[in-house]
């Protein structure tokens, strides 16, 4: 049999394209992980009361998804799909990831360090890229969740993700199993948001002493987290007689962060903390540390003197643009 001739050539390849075409389009339609983040190419996604920061990212992650295959390829949105797509630096431009080099897993020996400007700087370039990755898994939340909103919104039932994944944050954020879902993601909104860089930043070296602490030494806890279960971390040497607590023990620095968060964000005892974030939201202001700090009363026993030595330290290592007085 001779060549083809070149008409026929080209409806040969024409056939196998459409059939490849329709094959394609068919695994697609079926395949379950295409649901995990369909719900976010919803027309009218706008995160409105959010910073231009937070702008930038929904832009991006919804970018990232259209070009990018395998940005939807998420297993039930655990954190550790997240943030594969570009990240928003400080000064908002996008980039493919944070610019980090610091290993995690062993605190640095600050103590070693004598010069303390130095000290200062090693301690605050050490934790900010964990902290930023921290409110960057927040922003891709929260626009998982704004999806979910506007689903609701627009009367359709939940698929199938989207119920495992309210599951998953109204445990991790404390909301009722019986408060409906609209009600559950309004009250998601006002927790699950981020935190400002200098208020975690200004704690993590008042309660480790620049990461100096026994505590931030033996157990990475940079924030005197406490736990109550026998064996969950460390006995403080001064406990008072009768009490149980101790100084929780992480595994590594980026759990003690996102151990923080999670405290910050859930816990009843810090939802001042939460009206003066959701108020700055509402007015479409961008959040400070400086302001959130007034929230932080009940962090610790000192009360205001607690607070004014947070907007201090914020200040004089101008960590944000604090007000003068």
């Amino acid at each position: 049999m001779g060549p083809l001739g070149s008409g026929n050539w080209l409806a040969a390849c024409f056939l196998a394209y459409s059939l490849t075409v329709v094959a394609v389009t068919g695994w697609l339609i079926g395949h379950p992980l295409e649901e995990r983040r369909e719900f976010l190419r919803e027309p009218g996604l706008s995160l409105t009361g959010e910073g231009d920061e937070e702008r930038l990212t929904a832009q991006t992650v919804l970018a990232a998804m259209q070009l990018d295959p395998e940005a939807t390829r998420f297993k039930d949105y655990a954190d550790q799909y997240l943030s594969r797509l570009s990240l928003v630096a400080k000064d908002g431009s996008t980039t493919a990831e944070l610019t980090n080099s610091y290993d995690y897993q062993t605190l640095p020996d600050f103590d070693a360090i004598s010069d303390i400007p130095t000290r200062k700087k090693a301690f605050f370039d050490y934790l900010r890229p964990a902290i930023e990755r921290q409110n960057q898994l927040i922003r891709e939340r929260r626009l998982l969740l704004k999806g979910i909103e506007i689903r609701l919104a627009q009367g359709q039932t939940l698929t199938a993700a989207q119920q495992r994944y309210m599951a998953l944050v109204r445990e991790r954020y404390r909301v009722a199993e019986d408060v409906d879902d609209s009600e559950a993601v309004a009250t998601l909104m006002r927790r699950m948001d981020t935190i400002p860089t200098s208020m975690v930043l200004a704690q993590a070296a008042i309660e480790s002493a620049w990461g100096r602490s026994r505590f931030a030494r033996e157990a990475n806890n940079l924030f005197g987290q406490w736990c109550f279960s026998q064996g969950c971390g460390v006995v403080p040497n001064d406990r008072p007689e009768g009490e149980t607590y101790e100084v929780a023990k992480f595994a590594n620095v980026e759990e003690a962060i996102a151990a923080y968060f999670q405290n910050i964000n859930a816990f009843h005892r810090y939802s001042s903390i939460r009206e003066i974030r959701e108020r700055a939201r509402a007015n479409n202001q961008p959040l400070k540390g400086y302001d959130m700090v007034a929230g932080l009363e009940a962090y610790s026993s000192r009360g205001q003197a607690y607070i004014d030595e947070l907007r201090n330290l914020i200040r004089y290592n101008k960590l944000e643009d604090a007000p003068s007085s």
